[in-house]
């Protein structure tokens, strides 16, 4: 059976906030929902009556690119939505997105306005490729005080403005299905790189996306809202509903820090000279030194 649109749901330690994340999700389009449990959340009892909710249940937490990319491998719609469970979709989330991808046929991936629970955006969800100088920025807080360290979150530009962006958050990446299996004109880009275990894996997928000709688009027309961290426990906007313990959390910052370096030796390690990739590796060694000690 074909479906307008596939909505694939990669959780851990999340369980509370996803049964309120399937519950948003509403369309007068045909969806199926693949619900991957990466090895923690035994989620099969909230599902198991429900049988039009496809489920994968892994012994353990293979990453989030190996997880989705079980969903995507099985999914059949036209669109593949990339969710988090600790988000919530308005009614007409995805209508509103398929219809936005129907008329224009060469954006690959759009993502729409992200909030957080104190009502401002997740800046995540319109960014800029990350260079040297906007990581530095953005990492050491300098974009706050100098202009030319700013760059990487679009925050120069309105909110509410339908605009090209570079990157989306991971949270909610509403995908055609053309872009990453390809069809008899173009060649799909594939899936999510598995070597990123988790974080990063977002801004690959959507380099990706652009190196093929594709456009990513932020369509500001329709929201969600995200508590955002609440597998990895890192974040303050999802504190009171996280069950990471300190060793959930410390794996998390561990892959904060290898996806950084992973996605700079494949795009950027040639680019620049022998010096300057050992200062970039141990920055980010450093900063996870300091993430690690921090964590509690």
């Amino acid at each position: 059976m074909k479906y307008d649109i596939s909505v694939i749901i990669l959780t851990y330690n999340v369980k509370i906030l996803l049964k309120e994340c399937i519950e948003s999700i509403t369309s007068k389009k045909n969806v199926e929902i693949i619900v991957v449990d990466n090895g923690n959340d035994d989620t099969y009892k909230l599902f198991k009556r429900n049988k039009s909710i496809k489920y994968i249940k892994n012994k353990e937490n293979i990453g989030f690119s190996k997880g989705n990319n079980q969903g995507i491998k099985i999914s059949k719609g036209k669109y593949i939505l990339i969710l988090n469970p600790d988000t919530k979709l308005e009614k007409d989330t995805l209508d509103k997105l398929y219809d936005y991808m129907d008329k224009n046929q060469n954006v690959g991936i759009a993502t729409c306005k992200v909030l957080l629970p104190n009502g401002k955006l997740d800046t995540a969800c319109k960014r800029r490729f990350p260079t040297i100088k906007n990581s530095i920025g953005k990492i050491f807080y300098l974009e706050k005080v100098f202009k030319s360290f700013s760059g990487y979150n679009m925050t120069d530009i309105p909110d509410d403005k339908e605009i090209q962006i570079d990157v989306c958050t991971g949270a909610f990446m509403f995908t055609r299905r053309d872009a990453l299996f390809g069809n008899k004109k173009r060649k799909g880009i594939g899936f999510f790189d598995e070597n990123f275990w988790a974080m990063g894996e977002d801004i690959d997928l959507c380099y990706r996306t652009k190196l093929a000709g594709w456009e990513i688009r932020y369509f500001p027309k329709t929201k969600i809202l995200h508590y955002k961290g609440a597998s990895g426990g890192l974040k303050s906007t999802s504190k009171k509903f996280t069950k990471a313990d300190i060793s959930v959390k410390r794996r998390w910052a561990r892959a904060y820090t290898e996806s950084m370096i992973l996605f700079y030796k494949k795009y950027y390690k040639d680019k620049h000279s022998i010096i300057t990739n050992m200062l970039v590796y141990y920055t980010m060694k450093i900063l996870y030194i300091i993430k690690y000690i921090s964590i509690r």
